[in-house]
């Protein structure tokens, strides 16, 4: 019997043992697959709140919070497990190739500087370039955001496994689980392939899978597959600087040799293949900011599963109704970012039972 049990080993489910762990908490992670096999490995690792959220509001908190907590988690992740995680907070671009795109893009300008945030105003094309000069000369505008970045979301993952392993934490994968165990009304476990496990807090953290599991109880909660496919290239000969965000894709140089671009949104069921019009689309949608991509090596194509919700905003706590069962999913596009935040805020209230930093994000809002 642990103290906890985490069922999901995507970004959030072992971003939470890990944080569990360094805690004391003693943690069973439970994953169907392998680890971060799904959509937290099917993404670009971007780590950009100001471009995710087009206003002000409960997510732009939660994902500049997160930002913030990336440098040392991931220097303390480092320091434990000896590996890279890649982080990069040099900087982004959000650009604009057209009037309307400017006018749009000057809107966003305004109240994220209102707001305080740090940006800056790139108001011709020299300007732009002298930023990133392999852009292309159509580019009319930008917003540049000093202190946002990504970080190589599949070396994360890695050293996420790997500090889990070091601190105790008991992993499970190919771990299918077949019912949720309940005794008076409470939560007591999971049945699955391994056997019965038992805890005092159960956390279903299993990305687009959490209403299937939560079905298990006849709890219905609204997230569904969203299928994002994405692709790489090499960076040999396309000397890019900088991460670049515009209205039909992004495209993000990587320390290890690769370009990342994308993405596609499409409701596909479970199905996590590429196809030839996602590809198609990714393409067309990134080579117009880069003539350079033109001529660049492709090397590979991936799809995953985002677990989107009905609003938006995730699903942190407790399930009403459940004692000692929990949920911390539907991060749609922003597991990679929001891991950190949503790894504290769901431990302090497995730990401690604290609810207040997870108000806007209740379970209970559909239940």
């Amino acid at each position: 019997m642990s103290d906890c049990l985490v069922v999901g080993g995507g970004i959030i489910g072992l971003s939470l043992a890990y944080e569990l762990s360094r805690r004391g908490v003693s943690v069973t992670l439970v994953e169907q697959g392998e680890w971060g096999g799904q959509a937290s490995s099917a993404a670009a690792g971007m780590l950009a709140p100001l471009k995710e959220f087009t206003a002000p509001g409960p997510m732009l908190d939660l994902g500049m919070e997160s930002l913030a907590l990336y440098p040392e988690w991931a220097a303390e992740l480092e320091e434990l497990t000896g590996g890279d995680v890649q982080l990069s907070l040099e900087g982004l671009l959000t650009v604009a190739l057209n009037e309307e795109e400017v006018q749009q893009l000057a809107d966003k300008y305004r109240w994220q500087k209102e707001a305080g945030h740090s940006v800056h105003w790139l108001s011709n094309t020299a300007q732009v370039k002298e930023v990133e000069p392999l852009l292309t000369d159509q580019v009319q505008a930008a917003i540049y955001s000093p202190y946002e970045g990504h970080i190589n979301n599949r070396m994360l993952l890695r050293a996420l496994a790997t500090a889990c392993q070091l601190q105790g934490v008991k992993l499970l994968s190919g771990c299918v689980v077949s019912g949720i165990a309940v005794k008076g009304g409470k939560v007591i476990g999971i049945e699955t392939s391994a056997g019965s496990l038992r805890a005092a807090q159960t956390v279903i953290s299993s990305g687009a899978w959490v209403g299937m599991m939560l079905e298990k109880l006849g709890v219905s909660v609204p997230i569904r597959p969203v299928r994002g496919q994405i692709a790489a290239v090499s960076s040999v000969g396309i000397p890019l600087r900088t991460v670049i965000f515009g209205t039909t894709g992004y495209i993000t140089p990587k320390k290890d040799g690769k370009i990342v671009i994308g993405a596609t949104e499409d409701e596909s069921g479970f199905q996590r293949d590429v196809t030839m019009a996602g590809l198609a689309s990714i393409l067309q949608g990134t080579m117009p900011y880069v003539p350079a991509l033109h001529s660049a090596t492709f090397l590979e194509a991936w799809g995953g599963l985002r677990p989107a919700t009905q609003d938006g905003k995730p699903l942190l706590g407790p399930v009403p109704g459940w004692e000692g069962l929990s949920i911390a999913g539907g991060h749609f596009r922003n597991g990679i970012l929001l891991s950190p935040v949503t790894a504290k805020s769901m431990a302090d209230f497995v730990e401690k039972g604290e609810t207040e930093r997870l108000l806007p994000f209740l379970p209970a809002r559909f239940l």
